[in-house]
């Protein structure tokens, strides 16, 4: 029963109505105070039955669950999407049963770190001569030097050759008696879901899957494991596509179909979002046996070194069975085989073959949810949902939807009427060229991508207006630079993505009340030539490719878990837990502070506070302080704008770097994804389910 201002009000006697009503209606605003809190009462109450559950209940009530069944207590990680304690406590029972077994390992692993896993018993793989009551017929000395999918994995996660005995212990060595190693992924595979190719110059008939014409390697869309006892497969984990293995699928697709049988599809099943990509020429997709897997590498010794190799137009497969025919893929003349290359992200159409467009559906690896990208843009925490979050189309006059109002934005953008507040959403994976110059003044213009959307524009993107003129980017990826004009008042990027080349965020002329927010974003350099009021950037990596990333006259500029990859120049700075490659140069040092931050040296700054390399080189002799400061100097796995790994610190990192920020987790960007907690958690739990006996090892694999 729902209980409001009307229900309580009618329950009155009639006089006492009609005497309210006489008054003012002070009794009835009374009674809307009072349904208020009986409402939230009420909402309370329903939640009680909910709370009992470990499925249901609220996040505040998990560690008391937890602490119910004894759960070992953990690391707290908040802030990131990716993991939750949720998942632990909840399987806590069903893994205790079945403690000291492999597959345990990888469920305790991916419920503690939200990383896939996958465990693995090196006593199985160690080189024995085998007695004949207890064969071991997959463990043989030497590997099958004709199967390419097997010497592949060759000390991988998925090795299966024997090896001789490491008595290194874990993870230098792995393969002894006593070892289990834990492979973790770090990386996440994000899927795209119907996105632009874009098309090698000069080279009709050849593309490439990254709409911004960069090679690029495709990942897996992990599929779900269904029961605790089965073991992680290749298929289970978000890494790179082989193309041994796709190759090996298709084979058998298009011999089972000339064999009248039902192919055994794993890569190219349709459950669980489909096929881990897909193509269309000209609208109409590709069924999977009209796919080849090609090696798109340059041609050696080719005139034309952007030359790739081409796909035959057709194969025909030979049927085993007595009394079929052979079959010709594709069977129709008018149509051909698409050759694609997984590790370089490439397409090839047969030799004389040309289509007008080509779309792709396929899935990238990256660290975290930084940048624009097909993840959940909501904040994790309600309370920053208004400066994190999507954006509410109620605080707009309009709203425009491409391609269902408008079939491009830049028709949208036609569309705009200067003085009023104007909301753009783009439900789309697609590319766009264009080159809007844009006159607003007292507008508030957005552009957002759906939630899990991730446009491309192609262009730069200029913006004039007077000082009450507002722009918000959301989930963009903009291949071009966002060039600002004269007075304006707010310039708020969230999610989105310039790439670092095209020149990022550039405002001219003067904007004394001009403020820029980022967060979550990653951004070319970002320059002023005049003073504005501020530059904030949270989560954020700001590229400067080794020159400037920062160029910020008499400016404020506020820095929080951010990595800056350049110089950074700026009137004051207010810095926590950031990590900078190259020199700083403040103006105001006895203004602003940098807390848990790594500062290069010979850098000019504000008062610092447990900052790197500082801390290690505090009264140590100068030589050794020296190198202290080398031995702390971040390395990083990629600092290339569109490499899977991009910005993320490399293994061999100093642990003060690891674990340097005020939260215990690592300096920089990537602070976002509390790695040294979920760490931390997975071997503070390994003892309670591991034999006795036996080692674990940690082991990233990316």
């Amino acid at each position: 029963m729902t209980i409001d201002v009307d229900f309580l009000f009618s329950r009155l006697p009639l006089f006492y109505q009609e005497r309210d009503v006489e008054q003012g209606g002070r009794l009835r605003a009374l009674l809307k105070v009072i349904a208020e809190q009986g409402a939230i009462l009420e909402s309370d109450i329903a939640r009680l039955y909910d709370n009992w559950f470990i499925e249901t209940c609220d996040d505040w009530l998990i560690p008391y669950i937890g602490d119910l069944l004894g759960v070992r207590g953990l690391y707290s990680v908040e802030g990131t999407q990716a993991f939750g304690q949720r998942a632990l406590v909840a399987n806590t029972l069903r893994m205790r049963r079945r403690k000291g077994t492999v597959p345990v390992l990888e469920e305790l692993a991916f419920d503690t770190t939200g990383w896939r896993a996958h465990a693995v018993e090196f006593f199985q793989l160690l080189e024995t001569t085998q007695h004949l009551n207890h064969r071991r017929l997959f463990n043989v000395r030497t590997p099958d030097l004709r199967n390419a999918s097997l010497l592949e994995r060759i000390d991988s996660a998925f090795d299966r050759t024997a090896h001789t005995a490491e008595v290194r212990s874990l993870s230098a060595g792995r393969y002894n008696i006593p070892n289990i190693g834990l492979y973790l992924w770090r990386l996440n595979a994000y899927a795209i879901q119907r996105s632009t190719a874009s098309v090698e110059p000069s080279h009709p008939g050849l593309y490439r899957f990254d709409p911004l014409g960069r090679d690029m390697l495709l990942f897996n869309r992990p599929r779900t494991e269904t029961d605790i006892v089965h073991l992680t497969e290749p298929i289970n984990v978000p890494e790179s596509l082989s193309r041994h293995e796709l190759y090996n699928e298709l084979t058998a697709i298009r011999q089972a179909l000339t064999d009248h049988e039902d192919p055994a599809l794993a890569y190219f099943s349709g459950d669980e979002g489909g096929p881990v990509l897909r193509i269309w020429l000209d609208g109409q997709e590709l069924p999977n046996e009209h796919l080849i897997i090609c090696n798109l590498s340059p041609l050696p010794k080719d005139p034309a070194p952007h030359d790739w190799r081409r796909p035959p137009v057709n194969v025909t497969v030979t049927a085993t069975k007595p009394g079929l025919t052979n079959l010709t893929f594709p069977a129709d003349p008018a149509r051909f085989l698409v050759g694609f290359d997984p590790v370089l992200g490439r397409i090839a159409l047969p030799a004389g073959k040309t289509v007008n467009k080509v779309e792709v559906a396929y899935a990238y690896g990256f660290p975290g949810d930084i940048g624009g990208g097909p993840y959940d843009r909501r904040s994790v925490r309600q309370e920053d949902e208004v400066e994190e979050g999507l954006l509410n189309p109620a605080d707009f006059d309009t709203v425009l939807r491409v391609p269902a109002d408008k079939p491009t934005l830049a028709l949208a953008l036609a569309t705009v009427n200067p003085g009023k507040r104007i909301l753009v959403r783009l439900d789309t994976d697609a590319s766009e060229s264009l080159a809007p110059v844009l006159n607003l003044p007292d507008t508030h213009l957005a552009i957002e991508a759906v939630n899990r959307r991730r446009p491309v524009l192609i262009g730069n993107i200029t913006l004039e207006g007077n000082d009450n003129t507002r722009l918000t980017l959301s989930g963009i990826t903009l291949d071009g630079q966002l060039k600002l004009q004269g007075a304006l008042r707010e310039v708020n990027l969230r999610h989105c993505s310039l790439t670092p080349k095209m020149g990022g965020v550039q405002h001219t002329g003067t904007g004394s009340e001009f403020k820029i927010t980022l967060t979550h974003c990653i951004s070319g350099p970002i320059t002023v030539k005049n003073s504005i009021t501020g530059v904030t950037a949270r989560w954020c990596i700001i590229d400067g490719l080794a020159q400037s990333a920062f160029d910020l006259p008499d400016t404020i500029l506020t820095l929080d878990r951010c990595t800056i990859l350049g110089e950074t120049a700026a009137g004051e700075l207010l810095a926590s837990n950031s990590l900078f490659t190259e020199r700083l140069t403040i103006t105001r040092k006895q203004e602003g502070c940098m807390r848990f931050c790594f500062v290069p040296l010979k850098s000019l700054t504000p008062k610092r506070y447990r900052c790197l390399p500082d801390m290690v080189m505090k009264d140590l002799p100068k030589a050794i302080a020296a190198n202290e400061a080398v031995r702390v100097t971040p390395s990083f796995t990629s600092t290339q704008f569109g490499n899977s790994a991009y910005g993320q610190l490399a293994a061999g990192t100093a642990t003060e770097i690891l674990t340097g920020a005020e939260d215990g987790a690592e300096i920089g960007v990537w602070n976002l994804l509390k790695q040294a907690q979920r760490e931390a958690n997975l071997r503070q739990a390994l003892n309670e389910y591991l034999r006795f006996g036996l080692e674990a090892g940690v082991i990233f694999v990316n």
